[in-house]
């Protein structure tokens, strides 16, 4: 699941890149993925006899979730994708651990850990090798551009933390999904029909109208293995998804755009890697002596 959910978020940037480069406009994009997402995991629902609760709690979770973790880090990712390599992009991804255990240290949801703080600052180090060097992006134009991309992690750390918070999880994973993203789709069409940026598919369905469609499938697959990860084994183990899904990133931002990287793009992931080990490393441990107790 982990190793699936890694691709899954990789491919987000593919997709991001091709709808938009392809004609498809920027709200109405992010609509018809999370509605398409919505749509498949609700006959999903049917099939198996569980339909997402709608008592005033779980609106408020489904709500505020799927601003969080879809409207809008997916609105700025696909503003972004037609004007940064995708690989680039997929870096913001190994600070979403960072950016939670800051949140979660502000809040007085976790401990002071000085190798943790390590980790930041390494991740910080990293963003600043990307955006300082005038040699690390293809672009100076671009890093405006960049520091944009950055609110996306933003948005899936304070979803994350706003997850914990709210406390959905007795519910199961496939509910949940469905309930995040039928509000995130309800979100963007208020947003939508208000901005007057109305956009269908074409019958003979381009390259940006399959873009759509595969995000949406996309979107599905998310929520339903980030649920179930985050239930079985914790919300450090689902973190490192981004390593894979990092790599996976880049990788596919060569395969199918054509993207190089600078030595300082590579050096900025070194470092990012090696922070995220250290944020994740205490709270894995942490999380395997609890499974351990409890079996």
């Amino acid at each position: 699941m982990l190793f699936l959910i890694g691709i899954a978020f990789a491919m987000t940037f593919v997709f991001n890149r091709l709808a938009i480069t392809n004609g498809v406009p920027l709200i109405p994009y992010v609509l018809w993925q999370a509605l398409g997402g919505a749509l498949i995991l609700l006959i999903a629902c049917g099939v198996r006899g569980e339909f997402p609760r709608v008592s005033p709690r779980y609106l408020r979770v489904y709500f505020i979730t799927g601003m969080f973790n879809v409207c809008l880090p997916i609105f700025v990712l696909s503003l972004v994708a037609p004007k940064v390599p995708s690989g680039i992009l997929s870096l913001g991804l190994m600070l979403i651990p960072l950016i939670i255990y800051a949140l979660a240290l502000a809040l007085g949801m976790d401990r002071f850990r000085w190798v943790r703080l390590i980790g930041i600052l390494l991740g910080l180090a990293g963003v600043l090798l990307v955006l300082l060097p005038k040699a690390s992006l293809p672009s100076s134009d671009m890093v405006g551009w960049v520091v944009l991309g950055l609110v996306a992690p933003l948005c899936y750390a304070l979803g994350t933390i706003l997850m914990a918070k709210l406390d959905p999880l007795e519910s199961k994973s496939l509910p949940l999904a469905c309930g995040l993203l039928s509000a995130a789709a309800v979100t963007m069409l208020v947003v939508m029909l208000s901005s007057g940026t109305w956009w269908f598919f074409n019958p003979q369905l381009g390259k940006g109208e399959l873009a759509v469609v595969a995000a949406g499938i996309n979107q599905a697959a998310i929520f339903v293995l980030m649920f179930e990860i985050v239930k079985r084994a914790g919300p450090v183990f689902f973190s490192t998804s981004n390593y894979i899904a990092t790599l996976l990133g880049v990788a596919l931002g060569m395969l199918f755009f054509g993207d190089s990287y600078s030595w300082w793009i590579l050096a900025a992931m070194v470092l990012m890697f090696i922070g995220l080990f250290c944020v994740n490393v205490i709270g894995a441990s942490k999380a395997r002596a609890i499974v351990y107790a409890e079996t």
